[in-house]
């Protein structure tokens, strides 16, 4: 072929590819040297720090240290005495370890209480592996229900965007743990307990990531409704295996018995007594059916509250995609402010119900001695600059969040209201007071965004507002974030 055809040919099959979309930039986007960093605008930055010995000393510091222990305030710290007016009897400590399932551990370990109470258990605690499996599960079919809604929106659409980063992940919300144990039920852990790779979720997420991914892309290439649901439905094949090698398959059924409190007796003179364990007759399960014999506690009386600064006031939030099954409902919650939650949250642990909540745990907090408080990091002192904003702000723009879900299991009341609040957290017995942490108040109000409170608890004028039709934030809202 001669250059003259070959430069024909070339020509003729770049102007056969599609049209690319561009981009086009608005006003100060492009690259412009009005808004360079000049040397004149660097020497004025480096006549701004003036390395006084006081500056001189912070340098230092920060040279050799971790700045969480060089601004944690000691007095702040040593005036939390750990003692609870009121306190729920509550088992031990639970370990999420190296993955995002703070909000199943908290869900289940929120039931806990209500349980040892009945059969007397000095500890209880239900599989979160189980659970896991099935919320892996139904966030594969959401995830490519949504694909398929999506098919005709370009890949990098914002929308496509969000679900290709985020296909298959940990984190989630109370809504999930309703669903999830009103359509499977519950296991005790020694049924089903965690391998590596539930607690460990990283490498078992990227595999699960890059199935998820073939998949979308299998079904955004399919062409007939029946393609569709094929590529659809090996994917799924695919993620169960996954889930079964590196969690175990669930149980259908197992069998299962437990050791409640211990019988003392003695001979009619009252000397030599010893005890007889008082262990339950071995039973066989469904999980579904040990949740409705077992537990007893319907999960639909419980109601979301949250506290979202910016957004309208005693009005229903809604936000889209924010659940992990095809079929189960979006997270919904009355937006309240945090005295009326404290309230709420005060109503439930004096008659020993556990609440479960989600935060922003990154902040103001002593992982030490497991408190948070307002003030126990000063960042402020140590850099000479002003790093607070608003908790509005703090969404709106980013810098803070719900990011960790929790329960409170006591409190201590002075004068009638609640001072601080006792925390069970799911980050094992080597964190905190052996797993345990307080909450105080001012905290509370600074960085709690979201609680979860029986009906039972829950002014009638409060109740009604709930009826009311929800506003819905789209899928990318920093609360769902």
């Amino acid at each position: 072929m001669t250059i003259r055809f070959r430069f024909a040919a070339m020509l003729m099959s770049a102007l056969a590819l599609p049209l690319l979309a561009q981009y086009t930039p608005g006003p100060g986007e492009n690259p412009s040297p009005d808004g360079a960093l000049t040397p004149q605008a660097i020497e004025k930055l480096r006549q701004s720090v003036v390395m006084t010995p006081d500056l001189k000393a912070v340098q230092n510091a920060l040279a050799e240290n971790d700045i969480s222990a060089l601004v944690t305030d000691h007095q702040k710290t040593i005036a939390d005495d750990a003692l609870f007016t009121k306190v729920i009897k509550d088992g031990k400590i639970t370990n999420q370890q190296q993955s995002g399932r703070c909000w199943l551990f908290g869900g289940l370990n929120m039931l806990k209480p209500e349980v040892m109470k009945r059969y007397g258990l000095e500890n209880f605690e239900l599989s979160q592996a189980y659970s896991q499996f099935w919320d892996k599960l139904e966030r594969a079919n959401r995830t490519l229900e949504l694909a398929i809604a999506l098919k005709n929106e370009p890949p990098d659409s914002r929308k496509n965007e969000l679900l290709l980063k985020k296909p298959i992940e940990d984190g989630g919300d109370w809504n999930y743990v309703r669903y999830l144990v009103n359509r499977y039920g519950v296991v005790p852990h020694n049924v089903m307990p965690d391998t590596q790779q539930a607690s460990h979720t990283d490498q078992m997420n990227n595999l699960l990531g890059t199935v998820m991914r073939k998949g979308i892309k299998a079904v955004r290439d399919a062409k007939t409704a029946e393609a569709i649901a094929s590529a659809k439905l090996e994917t799924l094949k695919e993620v169960y295996k996954v889930l079964v090698l590196c969690l175990g398959e669930p149980p259908q059924t197992f069998q299962w018995r437990y050791e409640g409190k211990e019988k003392e007796k003695s001979d009619n003179k009252g000397k030599d007594k010893s005890q007889d364990n008082d262990v339950s007759p071995l039973k066989t399960y469904t999980p579904q059916s040990f949740y409705k014999d077992f537990m007893g506690a319907p999960l639909d009386n419980y109601v979301s509250f949250i506290n979202y600064p910016g957004k309208p006031e005693n009005a229903m939030l809604r936000f889209a995609w924010n659940r992990d099954s095809a079929d189960g409902p979006d997270m919904e919650a009355l937006n309240i402010s945090t005295a009326l939650m404290q309230k709420m949250a005060l109503a439930s642990i004096m008659d020993d119900q556990a609440v479960w909540f989600c935060c922003n745990s990154s902040v103001q907090r002593n992982t030490k001695t497991g408190l948070w408080d307002m003030g126990v990091q000063d960042y402020n002192d140590l850099f000479g600059i002003d790093f607070t904003m608003s908790k509005e702000d703090q969404l709106r723009y980013y810098d803070g969040a719900p990011n960790h879900c929790m329960v409170f299991t006591g409190v201590d009341v002075q004068g009638g209201q609640p001072v601080k609040w006792k925390v069970e957290n799911s980050w094992g017995d080597k964190r905190g007071r052996e797993g345990w942490w307080t909450i105080t108040s001012p905290w509370f109000d600074a960085n709690v965004y979201e609680i979860l409170i029986n009906k039972k608890y829950v002014p009638p004028e409060i109740l009604k507002l709930m009826t009311q039709e929800p506003i819905t934030m789209p899928p990318w809202d920093p609360f769902s974030d």
